[in-house]
């Protein structure tokens, strides 16, 4: 239990997502976060020590004890989870970059994980034996691989908007180099090296684009994870592209300085 709790938790702060609701500071919830994974893990320690006391003794007063400490394992996870979903939130709702639609859908996505946490919470109050222990167990992670593919496509989401925001800046630049080329002589080296770099930045925006649409189809059933990798691909030939747009650019500059030869 314990090797898949933590996996669980691995993957959903290497995506990255982004979530919360509450009156903290986004500071305040990490600390929060913090203290719940400590609890979470002391909890998972208590347990491992009921399971090896059972093991040794499979009396009814054991088996009771090993049921309770279950329980603690299982609402110390959901408190972990809550506390990181209200963390990563507030760092969205805090960050001026994040434009308003995007963060009304995170806040949504957050208030229906939090309802599943708040059943989940009914479902672990609810357990009598070890059997129910388990089953309860599988429901959570079941409702964890739901989370993971809201957080999944969150994520994609806010590396779009950064990538179009990017490319938002080149596009700008290349205007403005653009309008000054015109009025040079002998540009013809300086207008090239524009022409490739709005062809990158093309290439970019139809990758940043069909990114965003394999994004959206994160979900649950379906590939989330396939298509998670899918849509970070996208993003990865974007950035190629952005990269190389703004190398032409750099190059058109110098040539300019140079009086375009």
């Amino acid at each position: 239990m314990k090797k898949i709790l933590t996996a669980i938790f691995v993957l959903a702060v290497l995506l990255f997502s982004v979530f919360s609701v509450s009156a903290l500071t986004s500071s305040e919830a990490k600390q929060a976060w913090f203290d719940a994974r400590e609890a979470s893990r002391e909890a998972q320690e208590d347990h491992r020590e009921a399971k090896v006391d059972y093991a040794a003794d499979p009396s009814p007063e054991n088996e009771q004890a090993l049921i309770d400490a279950g329980k603690i394992v299982l609402n110390a996870a959901l408190d972990e989870a809550e506390a990181w979903l209200v963390w990563k939130n507030l760092e969205v709702g805090e960050n001026p970059e994040i434009p308003d639609d995007l963060k009304e859908n995170i806040q949504e996505d957050v208030e229906t994980n939090l309802a599943k946490i708040d059943e989940l919470r009914a479902d672990v109050d609810g357990i009598d034996t070890r059997l129910e222990l388990g089953l309860v167990f599988l429901k959570m992670v079941g409702k964890y691989t739901e989370l993971l593919a809201d957080v999944a496509r969150n994520t994609g989401m806010v590396w779009v908007h950064i990538g179009n925001t990017y490319a938002d800046d080149i596009e700008a630049y290349e205007a403005d180099l653009r309008e000054s080329a015109e009025s040079m002589e002998d540009n013809e080296a300086v207008i090239e090296k524009l022409d490739m770099a709005r062809d990158e930045l093309e290439n970019a925006r139809e990758n940043i684009d069909d990114a965003e649409e394999t994004y959206g189809q994160v979900v649950i059933p379906g590939t989330p994870l396939i298509k998670f990798a899918e849509g970070n691909n996208y993003l990865r030939n974007a950035r190629g592209n952005l990269i190389l747009a703004h190398s032409y650019l750099e190059q058109a500059y110098r040539l300019m300085v140079a009086g375009g030869e």
